[in-house]
């Protein structure tokens, strides 16, 4: 099925038109394509009442990896590589 798009003008500050010309670039999209990638990510949380604060997910994000790798590589250092393998696996099948 195909979604037909409509389109909708915005004015946005400088600032955040880098910001998006740089997740495209990353990304590998078109500027619209990365707008529409924000929206379709930040909405559903909007709409929940629920607010992000990015540096404290990732850091705890991060933190919980650490952990969970170090007592793993202590614990299990037998099975370190193949649970590397299997999430990067992960990653190329479901975050692509």
């Amino acid at each position: 099925m195909v979604t037909k798009l409509q389109s909708v003008g915005v004015t946005l500050s400088p600032h955040i038109v880098d910001q998006i010309d740089e997740l495209a670039k990353a990304r590998g999209v078109s500027r619209s394509e990365a707008i529409r990638i924000s929206v379709d990510i930040g909405l559903p949380l909007l709409k929940l009442g629920m607010a992000l604060n990015t540096e404290r997910a990732l850091t705890i994000l991060e933190h919980t990896q650490l952990a969970l790798s170090l007592l793993v590589e202590r614990q299990y250092p037998e099975d370190v590589n193949e649970l590397i393998n299997q999430a990067l696996s992960n990653v190329r099948e479901y975050h692509a």
